[in-house]
């Protein structure tokens, strides 16, 4: 059980966390708590814990905000998304009162309060602190005239990779940062990422029949450095505004090529019964390959896979 603005909702929480154990390393169940290394940061021996029954976490290796908290931070973080779009999930799921998760306005003291003020737009004085480049991304194999189109930047005062979400004009209405000595990733606050899909304002500039569809956005700029034109979701969960965007694309085929672990094969499910029926669905071949994503294949891997797509035998 665990208390969201105030209402207690009983979520199972080892359920939650079942599709991201791959991210717990030598994790071991032990009567109420879920022992494991961190999943914040790299480490050998096991110093993270989780108490399955109210969701409450602590990282005795970690310091600052990262060292205890609440289950939703924790999920927030596995799901690579903001709270708020968090808070709705475990809402649209176990509230007694369930509704649809896009048709949610929580007013929740630690949320933000977004969607009552006008939707955030960055400017270029705003961006310009982040004019800086790291060469995190090209060692995952993201070239720099790709990191040039998505408008990538980097914050030299957090050490983070600054990625641009923008709109399908090219205006910059978020900016997620993800850490380069560690796994941590956050938002400067803007738009909700549930409203856009990341390369979006790129694949409309493009005459492709075809679109490929990720869950993080490094593995839509991999892709995109080997000439193959994607999108990304921000986070292994499909919003409404999000497949209507992909709906209203225009394409004839959308291969869906999220991760290659229980979370990215239930997001391509997701996919595969907002598709169906309305545009051509495949699927990125792995081809029995233990990579965990697109940014852990090599050039030719990801080219041989793309090649060799599977259809979806809807029968």
């Amino acid at each position: 059980m665990i208390t969201v603005s105030q209402q207690p909702l009983d979520v199972a929480i080892y359920t939650e966390l079942e599709p991201y154990l791959d991210q717990f390393g030598q994790y071991v169940l032990r009567d109420d708590k879920l022992q494991s290394c961190s999943p914040f940061r790299s480490e050998r021996h096991p110093s993270f814990a989780v108490n399955l029954e109210n969701g409450t976490w602590i990282d005795s290796g970690a310091t600052g905000e990262y060292r205890k908290g609440h289950f939703i931070t924790l999920l927030s973080f596995l799901r690579e998304e903001p709270v708020e779009d968090t808070c709705e999930y475990l809402f649209s799921i176990y509230s007694p009162f369930k509704r649809d998760a896009d048709d949610l306005h929580l007013d929740m003291g630690f949320l933000s309060q977004q969607e009552s003020q006008p939707l955030k737009v960055y400017s270029a004085a705003e961006l310009s602190k982040y004019a800086y480049r790291s060469s995190y991304l090209k060692q995952r194999g993201i070239t720099e005239e790709v990191q040039r189109l998505f408008r990538v930047g980097y914050d030299p005062q957090h050490k983070a990779v600054a990625m641009c979400w923008c709109d399908a004009d090219g205006q910059v209405v978020n900016i997620k940062f993800r850490s380069v000595t560690d796994k941590r990733f956050w938002y400067a606050g803007g738009q909700r990422i549930k409203e856009h899909l990341y390369g979006f304002h790129a694949f409309t500039q493009e005459k492709s029949e075809i679109l490929t569809v990720t869950e993080s956005e490094i593995d839509c700029m991999r892709l995109w450095s080997v000439g193959i034109p994607a999108v990304a979701f921000g986070t292994a969960n499909v919003s409404k505004t999000q497949g209507r965007k992909l709906l209203n694309s225009g394409v004839e085929e959308i291969v869906i090529a999220t991760d290659n672990d229980d979370a990215g094969r239930h997001c391509g499910k997701q996919l595969e019964k907002l598709l169906v029926g309305a545009v051509k669905v495949t699927y990125f071949n792995f081809n029995g390959s233990n990579a965990k994503d697109i940014s852990d294949l090599s050039d030719a891997e990801i080219l041989h896979g793309y090649s060799e797509r599977k259809s979806l035998n809807i029968f």
